[in-house]
């Protein structure tokens, strides 16, 4: 084998020139350096290094085959994801082009809370197992009304809402029907209890003629007793099925 000459020497070093020359316009299309400076502002500036990718990827210090965290971006938005030591996303916060949300999972990487931005208003979750809902909270519309909703494995169980005339609690089946609601408003308060047939079966309310009233219907939602109290004491009145009285205490004046 005859030894290497200076030209043959020359030439492999400018071949690993030309290789590296190759391998630094690659990663400049990737890492920027911008030295010392002055700022759009006037002010003095750092120097900084900037990475520009679509995937970027954190690993362990002592091994780096370990995946610990991740940066993506897609044509849809940017992704965020933290990983716990077997390696499983418990922390996610996704960007796109309609919602925003951040999620914590579980081992079992189901999540279990998120925040979210649905259509730019805010929205708290709480899930139980099977990924069913258990807590909702959010703020509704423009006037920024707040909204509670608790659940049992995703079906609907009570809620909690302002409204425009004060605040409302409900108790709810199944189906999403309310059974029984209390409200508040400026001047007093209601507790409507429902029938199956979705009519007010009892009416119990504090805007009497002199305090509070409580009315019991029948199935097609007319009075059949009233107890109230009015500015001589207390009074009871008895209707028939027509809605018609037929006794009362005090006696009524003909």
């Amino acid at each position: 084998m005859n030894p290497p000459t200076p030209e043959t020497e020359i030439a492999v070093l400018k071949q690993e020139v030309a290789r590296l020359r190759q391998q630094m316009n690659e990663l400049r299309q990737f890492i920027q350096y911008q030295p010392p400076g002055e700022g759009d502002d006037g002010q003095p500036q750092a120097a900084y290094l900037a990475i520009q990718c679509t995937f970027l990827s954190l690993v362990h210090p002592d091994d780096a085959s370990r995946t610990k965290a991740y940066f993506n971006a897609t044509s849809e938005g940017a992704y965020l994801s933290l990983l716990d030591k077997e390696e499983k996303v418990c922390l996610c916060l996704n960007v796109d082009k309609e919602d925003t949300e951040f999620s914590l999972r579980g081992k079992d990487r189901n999540t279990k809370a998120s925040v979210r931005l649905e259509q730019g208003e805010p929205q708290l979750n709480l899930f139980g197992p099977d990924n069913k809902v258990g807590v909702q909270l959010r703020v509704d519309g423009a006037e920024g009304r707040g909204v509670v909703g608790v659940c049992e494995a995703g079906k609907p169980r009570a809620g909690m809402k302002a409204t425009a005339i004060g605040g409302a609690i409900s108790a709810v089946h199944d189906d999403g029907l309310t059974r029984i609601t209390m409200v508040g408003t400026e001047t007093h308060g209601e507790l409507l209890a429902v029938t199956p047939d979705m009519t007010t079966g009892v009416k119990l309310a504090g805007n009497g003629q002199d305090g509070g009233y409580i009315t019991v219907n029948n199935a097609r939602g007319q009075a059949g007793v009233i107890l109230s109290n009015i500015p001589n004491g207390g009074a009871v009145i008895i209707n028939d099925k027509q809605g018609n009285i037929i006794a009362s205490l005090p006696s009524l004046p003909e």
